[in-house]
């Protein structure tokens, strides 16, 4: 026998369902309704309803209970009947009844008396699926539906779903046109879902294009806006108050650093943009070599962060990149742990700097290795691998990465972002999101950081500020040319090196 169901999906809650019978078998049917259309009007009518139904109206007020025999007006302003009652003459006897009214009716247990099967039902945000086995395995069903909740996965499918609507609006031409464009994207999809490591493959590279495109134009319309600004702010307040002199004394100020942190805002962009992480890594292990005290380091970079990450945040927001719910778990828990890590360098960082200085430089020396490490481990094995781990809490992980952080002046990226891809994440949403959420914890350091020690290291700020962004149409030329596993070797063994010597003047 072909099975000759025809599945369709009802707007319920638009509807009038009337549900007879009031024991488990009715709990259940009603439970399915509730969790799918839970704003449908529903009436139940039964002789005698189980306590757990009673309580039901409580949450959904759109429930109406009568315990008592049904009645013939009870089929009166409802759309569809399903009866729930252990009883073959009385189903027979309600299922005349609803088509002597025109009414489609469901016979729990009795497939051969259905006019229409409620399916188990897989959800997926705005993915829904329903299983039916025409009546003949509701086990099989259950079992269906368990296996493809596990299989689909959650994060990225809105986004999926939402990109592909967008994508379908913004097409031209005929309805032909429309839907091989349509299957062809969906087809790569799917078969990059059938080889994980293609499409992982495949998501690194358009992350790092997009990363790269975003980070580029970003910053450009940054230095564009930015060198408008400040030339004239600056020209007009050296103007009217006198101040070359003093102008001369700022640049000069700490020796020479402003040019110093010039180049290495200039450095710590070029790593950033081929890489889309290390910019505090490289900053910190510079202003180290300089003696800038710990609590300057830290409250410095993310002064200049906070400007520059803000543009990469807008970026991957409008590109689609960023998983919101992802974004607020991380941030409250990381802002958190910024502010804890800003707190106690800004009170412990200067009177046992021969401690902490140490400690972050072991810190970045660790980076280094992991670095230099990434340059030359074999990718097959780190994906295959990393689907063996268990995930990582984000709570606990966006905790941490916000402590370390703002404590060590950097490190969230390699620590948070790389932990993300490396459980086998989404790659553009884990990079998109921990962008989002960095920023938004690099505030939350500056801003702690500001009212701990003040804002003296202006300096500092303003030459990290215009060496990563002034210097931008440069360094992502440079960028463009430079291979990716070189990159990664070069900076590795700078930061290396150079934690290595932070570490040696702290201990002679």
């Amino acid at each position: 026998m072909s099975n000759t169901l025809y599945p369709i999906f009802l707007k319920l809650e638009e509807l009038s369902l009337l549900i007879i019978g009031g024991g488990n078998i009715a709990l259940e049917k009603l439970q399915s309704v509730l969790t799918n259309a839970p704003e449908t009007k529903i009436k139940l009518v039964g002789k005698e309803i189980n306590d757990e139904i009673k309580t039901l109206p409580q949450q959904f007020p759109n429930l109406e209970l009568h315990e008592r025999p049904y009645a013939d007006q009870d089929f009166e302003n409802t759309d569809l009947v399903i009866a729930a009652v252990n009883d073959i003459e009385l189903a027979e006897q309600i299922r005349k009844e609803a088509h002597q009214n025109n009414l489609l009716v469901n016979i729990a247990d009795k497939p051969g008396l259905c006019d229409f099967y409620l399916g188990s039902i897989v959800r997926k945000g705005n993915l829904k699926i329903a299983i039916s086995t025409n009546g003949k395995s509701p086990t099989i069903a259950k079992r269906l539906r368990e296996m493809l909740t596990e299989t689909i996965p959650d994060e990225d499918m809105n986004g999926l779903l939402d990109n592909m609507q967008s994508i379908r609006n913004r097409l031209q031409g005929n309805l032909d046109e429309k839907v091989k464009t349509l299957n062809k994207l969906t087809t790569q999809y799917l078969e990059e879902k059938d080889n994980p490591d293609h499409r992982t493959k495949l998501e690194m590279e358009k992350l790092i294009s997009i990363t790269k495109n975003a980070q580029r134009r970003a910053n450009i319309y940054l230095g564009i806006i930015g060198v408008i600004i400040l030339v004239a702010v600056l020209a007009l307040i050296i103007y009217q108050f006198n101040l070359s002199g003093d102008l001369q004394v700022f640049l000069s100020k700490d020796g020479y650093i402003f040019y110093w942190m010039l180049l290495a805002g200039f450095l710590a962009e070029i790593v950033a943009g081929s890489m889309g992480m290390g910019y505090g890594v490289i900053c910190t292990t510079i202003l180290m070599l300089l003696n800038v005290p710990p609590p300057v380091i830290s409250a410095s970079i993310h002064s200049a962060e906070s400007f520059t990450s803000a543009a990469g945040s807008i970026s991957h927001f409008k590109i689609g990149n960023v998983n919101k719910k992802m974004v607020l778990v991380l941030f409250p828990v990381a802002a958190l742990g910024a502010f804890i890590g800003a707190f106690a360098l800004s009170h412990f960082g200067e009177y046992y700097a021969h401690i902490v200085k140490p400690v972050i430089a072991c810190y970045t020396l660790y980076l280094g290795i992991n670095i230099l490490r990434n340059a030359f481990k074999k990718k097959g094995k780190t994906e295959n691998s990393s689907r063996r781990h268990k995930r990582t809490n984000l709570r606990v992980l966006g905790l941490v990465g916000g402590f370390i952080d703002s404590f060590a002046g950097g490190g969230w990226g390699p620590l948070v972002t790389g932990t993300l891809i490396k459980e086998g994440r989404t790659p553009r949403y884990v990079v998109g999101s921990s962008t989002m959420a960095k920023f938004l914890l690099t505030v939350v350091s500056a801003i702690t950081f500001i009212f701990t020690i003040g804002i003296h290291h202006w300096n500092i700020v303003l030459g990290l500020l215009l060496g990563g962004v002034f210097t931008a149409p440069f360094s992502a030329m440079l960028t463009s040319r430079l291979p990716a596993k070189k990159m990664f070797v070069v900076v590795g063994v700078v930061v290396i090196v150079m934690s290595l010597i932070s570490i040696m003047k702290a201990l002679l």
